[in-house]
């Protein structure tokens, strides 16, 4: 008993030394405007508090601590008491000067009860005693009004008694009935303002409303009609806050203020689900709350239970909200002057993010907040845009407003016309300023896929509703408000994957820039009803091919309607479709002179060539899968949001193609007329004839010189799905001109084959293993006959190299690639060269040079053009029959240094007509040698092969005609056949001749065999001559005797004659037969057998 007497002894003498505080009353504009009476709260920590004071003062403490320090010393227990001690000040948290304890003192965070104890600020008047006596909960108190402040690493939590703010009011208004004040107690002010000064009472505030209901929430009638229907410019979006009804906000409403910072007046009303927590930008908040009437009672003890107001605050240090504070993320500098306008810059060399006020808890009301991104100076040769993006779901939560078409719990990305204009949005412009293309719209929380601007410039702009009712996204793991990535990416400066001009989606794809390429479709955000316009423009002898190797198409995730008729989202013109008038927001007109080739509705793709994405070398696109002008101009209209229904489809809704330019020049005239097929598919541009012949004629009447080349049209390679070419080019020189061939450069597709030059300056092609490549050189002495090879080129070739003049007026240069793989084009296999039709007055017979038969000779002499290989042509009379060739001379051994010195610069050359390889080079002095045809050496075993027997023989010398008069080379051919058992054989050269060439009197066989007196004499054969000597003799011996036998019986008719006749007339003519005469008096003629025969006249001497 005696322990409680000294105690209660204690707590008078420490009442005796408090000292009561000073009313401390917080307005806001609209309390002062509605003249209410603030509540006056004693004891409050505000009240104690000067402003004079920089710090908090040491304030009195009383606790538990103190009493039991007190019952200690009452015990004479000085242990007990030292340390009863230590336990008070460690309690108090307060440290006066010198580091002594300051007894008697509350700190900040603190209510000092009446008798001088200290407890947590928060309960003052929370309904319930917390002081020994009870002057925590006076009369007609409430818990408004007032300046909290709190410990770091403590929770604390206030809450708004109806039945005390129901007994306050009634107080208040029997106050004024009394002093005759008739004015009415409403509107119902509760101002309470929260403030971290730093250290240990934190730098900012937390408050969780875990129970609200205020007022009603009255959701407000969008004068447009409810959701969006579609994409609006921005002045039509810009009287939101118009469409508004004011009565939102019923009965009452919160409103959160934050220090240093701009009104926004946003208002939060009705009864909120859950918890919200709420997170200061400042260190001061001031969390007001009116009242315009109580909720109707209910309940037996006759208060309102309708109204709540329960809030859990701490007060938290910078350093500990990691979230908000973390070192490396940038939230951007904020626009002096404004709530939360930010600017942005360097985002690539620093994590940006853009996140809404006070995250990561609930955000104001009647809030607009602007961020502007701008990328300074991007690297050079490289454009920089703008990516905004949220990978992570549960960083994007705006408030969504319940609809009959959308609930709020169903969580995702929604955009554009599914966002009222009444609740929050985030709108962003591919831009600086509000006036740029809006690019996106956001109003509800999930992933967001890329949104990227067309240039370095994006402006955001975040609005809020007026009034709304506290939230919290579901799920509660969630957070609210929102956290944007931005990022920065690079494209080349010259590439079609941005456009140029905001709100102009045109690009212009030239063949002079680029032969061939890629293009996507734009690798940044269009606004919706966006039309982009492609312009493919070739020279006038190329056609556009296109493959779509990647498609996206532009499907709504949300639903899969299907709508009565194609909603066009790709359309491809054969020709030019240029735009004349391109209003914003409008669809744009076009003049289109330009045949459509296909459209592709929404839910389908175009033809398709993606396997080169998959694998490499796989078989090249077809025509079939892809598209081809029949003129140099194709255009593509692609719309990424094909329908009024925008999405934020982005550069997710995208395609990527190759195009190319295809060559169809030749060069010269075509070698023989091309036919065209006699009908086009319809359309005609889905598959466009290209002739696959590639052959040209180059002619001295069109031009005397220029540049010819392989074709470089890839329809003719394996790219284009030709594994073989075989393109012949002629040159026809006019009269008295010769033709002059240069090659430039080729290339043939790394073949095994290596370029070889024989001692007549001719090239060959000696081929390794694998397909034929190559370019060979021929010339047509001839017309009736194939080309004569001259040259062949099989291996790259870097310098110029200058072919052996040739002497036909007509030559050929034949290009082969065969076996091509199906990336292989003109790029692999091509050549250039040079063409010259040079007049050099030589005209050569070569009728004369054609010779044939069984045997002969000719002569071999420079003509009046040195410079030219003029060739002879030995041609087998019979079928079946080879060619010997016989010449003075030695052969010429291929290798340069073993060659024997020849007297003279002359050479002749031999070889096949289809052989040019196998030529062999004789030096025209020494002994007689001999050539046979290709062939006879396999000529006794069969062969399918069909191999020409003729010879060509080329006499080539660097020497003037005139230094060669009598010096002429003469050579000699005969036909043999194979044969083991033939009578007429040249046992040297195992060959078979012709009979009538066997002892004719001239040598045939080298070793002279067939003239040799033992094969004439024992045959003896009769020569031409002897045989016409015999049968002209046999023939005048014949004659003779039949003369002889015709004039002897000549006689003896003469004879019978005379004997039969009985008169001759003077004249010597015969009488006519009286018989004769009487039958056929008008006879005129007498009969045969009365007339003497008409070679016998019996006046003159007779024949015999």
């Amino acid at each position: 008993m005696d322990e409680w007497k000294y105690l209660i002894a204690l707590l008078l003498v420490a009442l005796s030394s408090l000292r009561l505080p000073t009313v401390d009353s917080i307005k806001d504009g609209s309390g002062a405007a509605n003249g209410a009476t603030a509540a006056t709260v004693p004891g409050s920590a505000t009240a104690r508090s000067t402003g004079s004071r920089s710090a908090p003062q040491a304030i009195a403490s009383l606790s538990s601590a103190s009493i039991v320090a007190a019952l200690a010393a009452r015990q004479n227990n000085a242990a007990a008491a030292a340390a009863a001690a230590s336990a008070a000040a460690a309690a108090s948290g307060t440290v006066g000067n010198g580091g002594a304890v300051a007894p008697n003192r509350c700190n900040l965070a603190q209510f000092r009860c009446g008798n001088g104890t200290c407890i947590a600020s928060s309960k003052y008047c929370d309904g319930s005693f917390d002081c020994l006596d009870k002057t925590d909960e006076p009369k007609f108190c409430t818990a408004c009004n007032r300046t909290l402040y709190g410990e770091v690493g403590r929770t604390y939590e206030l809450q708004l008694q109806p039945h005390q703010l129901l007994q306050f009011l009634q107080q208040q208004q029997q106050q004024q009935q009394e002093e005759g004040n008739v004015k009415n107690a409403y509107p119902f002010l509760c101002h309470l303002n929260f403030t971290a000064p730093g250290g240990a009472y934190g730098d900012i505030v937390q408050l969780n409303f875990a129970k609200f209901s205020v007022g009603k929430f009255v959701p407000s009638m969008n004068l447009g009609g409810g959701l969006m229907q579609s994409y609006q410019p921005h002045q039509q979006q810009e009287q939101h806050q118009s469409s508004h009804q004011h009565e939102a906000c019923l009965e009452g409403y919160m409103t959160i203020r934050e220090q240093g910072l701009p009104n926004l007046n946003g208002k939060w009303c009705g009864t909120a689900s859950g918890y919200t927590i709420y997170y200061s930008e400042t260190k001061s908040v001031n969390v007001s709350i009116r009242l315009d009437r109580l909720p109707p009672m209910s309940g037996s003890n006759g208060v309102a239970n309708a109204l709540e107001f329960r809030l859990i605050y701490k007060f938290l240090r910078q350093s500990d909200a990691k979230l908000r504070s973390e070192n490396r993320i940038w939230n951007g500098d904020r626009v002096p002057g404004t709530y939360c306008n930010r600017n942005f810059y360097d985002c690539d060399k620093r994590i940006c993010r853009i996140r809404s006020p006070n995250y990561p808890g609930i955000y104001p009301r009647n809030l607009t907040c602007k961020y502007y991104i701008n990328h300074r100076t991007p690297p050079s040769g490289l454009h920089a845009m703008i990516v905004l993006r949220q990978p992570d779901g549960h960083k994007l939560n705006i408030k969504e407003q319940a609809t009959s078409h959308h609930e709020a719990s169903t969580r995702i990305l929604r955009s554009w016309e599914q966002c009222d204009v009444e609740q929050d949005y985030l709108t962003i412009h591919d831009g600086k300023s509000l006036e740029a293309p809006e690019i996106g719209r956001i109003c509800g929380g999930d992933v967001l896929p890329d949104i990227v601007s067309s240039g370095p410039d994006m402006m955001v702009q975040f609005r809020t509703s007026p009034y709304d009712v506290p939230f919290h996204p579901k799920p509660i793991t969630f957070l609210p408000g929102f956290e944007l990535e931005v990022h920065v990416l690079y494209v080349n400066s010259n590439s079609q994957s941005y456009i140029r001009q905001p709100g102009r989606c045109e690009f212009s794809i030239s063949a002079f820039e680029s032969q061939t390429g890629e293009l996507e479709s734009p690798q940044h955000t269009l606004p919706p009803e966006s039309s982009c316009i492609y312009h493919f423009q070739g020279r006038r002898h190329e056609t556009v091919w296109i493959s779509f190797i990647k498609y996206h198409s532009a499907i709504d995730p949300t639903g899969f309607e299907s709508p009565a008729e194609c909603v066009t989202q790709l359309r491809i013109w054969d020709g030019r479709w240029s735009v004349t008038s391109r209003p914003y927001g409008i669809h744009p007109e076009y003049t289109r002179n330009a045949s459509l080739i296909e459209q592709i509705c929404r839910e389908e793709v175009p033809r398709l060539c993606s396997r080169s994405l998959i694998a490499k070398g796989s078989r090249p696109c077809s025509t079939q899968e892809s598209y081809l002008s029949t003129g140099s101009d194709l255009t593509i209209e692609y719309r990424p949001s094909p329908i009024g229904t925008a999405r934020l489809y982005g550069p997710a809704s995208a395609f990527k193609l190759r195009y190319e330019f295809v060559d169809n020049s030749l060069g010269g005239a075509p070698l023989e007329p091309l036919i065209a097929p006699s009908a086009m598919p319809e359309p005609a541009a889905l598959v466009q004839f290209h002739p696959k012949s590639c052959d040209r004629v180059f002619r001295s009447s069109s031009a005397s010189r220029g540049i010819f080349r392989s074709p470089s049209n890839v329809f003719l390679y394996g790219r284009g799905g030709s594994p073989n070419i075989s393109c012949t080019i002629r040159f026809e020189a006019g009269i008295g001109e010769s033709v002059r061939l240069s090659i430039t450069r080729a290339r043939f597709g790394g073949r095994s084959c290596q370029n070889m030059q024989n001692r007549s300056g001719r090239w060959h092609c000696n081929h390794h293993s694998g397909p034929i490549a190559d370019l060979r050189i021929s010339e047509v002495p001839w017309t009736d006959i194939p080309p004569l090879p001259r040259d062949c080129l099989c291996s790259d070739v870097s310098s110029s190299i200058n072919l052996a003049p040739l002497a036909a007026s007509i030559v050929e240069v034949r290009f082969t690639a065969m076996q091509m793989e199906v990336d292989q084009d003109f790029r692999d296999f091509y050549f250039e060269g040079r063409y010259e039709f040079e007049k050099d007055e030589c005209e050569t017979d070569w009728s004369v040079r054609r010779l044939r038969g069984r045997s002969g000779d000719a002569l071999l002499k420079p003509t009046s053009c040195p410079a030219l290989i003029q060739p002879w042509l030995l041609e087998p009379e019979t079928e079946g029959s080879y060619l010997v060739l016989k010449m003075k001379g030695f052969w010429m051994p291929p290798l340069l240094h073993s060659a024997p010195p020849c007297p003279t610069d002359a050479r002749i050359t031999v070889y096949s007509t289809n052989n040019p390889k196998n030529s062999r080079d004789l030096c025209p002095s020494g002994p007689d040698v001999v050539a046979f045809s290709d062939g006879w050496d396999n000529a006794y075993e069969y062969s399918a092969l069909e191999i020409s027997k003729s010879l060509i023989i080329e006499f080539k010398s660097s020497r003037k005609p005139r230094e060669f008069e009598g010096n002429e080379y003469k050579f000699s051919w005969m036909e043999i056949y194979p044969g083991n058992d033939c009578p007429y054989k040249c046992q040297e050269l195992q060959a078979c001749i012709p009979r009538e060439l066997w002892c004719d009197g001239k040598v045939h066989c080298p070793s002279g065999q067939d003239e040799s007196p033992t094969e004439c004499d024992h045959r003896m054969p009769l020569s031409p001559l002897h045989v016409g000597v015999a049968a002209a003799t046999l023939t005048l011996f014949l004659s003779l005797a039949a003369g002889l036998t015709a004039c002897a019986r000549r006689k003896r008719v003469e004879k019978k004659h005379q004997l039969q006749a009985h008169h001759v007339d003077t004249n010597g003519r015969y009488p006519h037969h009286p018989a004769y005469a009487h039958s056929n008096p008008h006879h005129h003629m007498a009969s045969s057998h009365a007339l003497t025969p008409i070679y016998l006249d019996p006046t003159k001497d007779s024949f015999c």
